[in-house]
């Protein structure tokens, strides 16, 4: 049975990756207090519906054996956007504090995320937020945050898209100057 969250029935099976993760283009990093773990789960839920998504989701990404702060370094780094989902836990919680840190210093796409009254401030004050405290929020701010990552992924594909063909272009166009070469003499 899933939960009722924001009008979306949703039920997150981290077994599930996302349709194709194995070949995802568009990285999503979640910075969480673990104490906010089944809060968030139906937002994972909906975001692993995207297509073209892979998750970073510490409880379930970090191997045994990985060391943590790299991967997570890592994680944030190859991330194309930077989810926080923001609580009293999580302002109180020194790795959600660095993950902030390093996002911002590494120029991410931060999209906060309220779970309680708590507004961000400091490195997150004047970015704009969503508000999943507020219940007569929760469903605009979910498909807000869904079409913003479905547009975000479109969007990457297509520059993907367009590279590849520049690529495949200017390949065309070195052949057809090497059989150009071959027969000058």
């Amino acid at each position: 049975m899933g939960e009722y969250f924001g009008g979306f029935n949703v039920r997150y099976d981290y077994k599930k990756k996302s349709r194709s993760a194995e070949g995802a283009i568009f990285n999503i990093f979640i910075s969480y207090s673990t104490k906010d773990s089944d809060k968030i789960k139906p937002v994972l839920d909906l975001l692993s519906t995207i297509q073209d998504t892979k998750i970073f989701f510490a409880e379930k990404t970090i191997n045994p054996g990985d060391d943590i702060s790299q991967t997570i370094i890592n994680s944030i780094k190859n991330s194309d956007v930077f989810i926080v989902f923001y609580s009293e836990s999580a302002i109180k919680s020194n790795y959600v504090q660095q993950e902030i840190g390093m996002a911002k210093t590494s120029g991410k796409i931060i999209i906060p995320v309220l779970l309680d009254s708590n507004k961000p401030t400091g490195t997150l004050g004047g970015i704009n937020y969503l508000n999943f405290y507020d219940p007569t929020k929760q469903q605009i701010e979910m498909k807000r945050l869904s079409n913003f990552i479905i547009q975000a992924v479109k969007s990457k594909r297509r520059k993907q898209n367009l590279w590849t063909l520049i690529g495949l272009a200017g390949i065309g166009y070195l052949l057809s100057r090497s059989d150009e070469d071959e027969y000058e003499y």
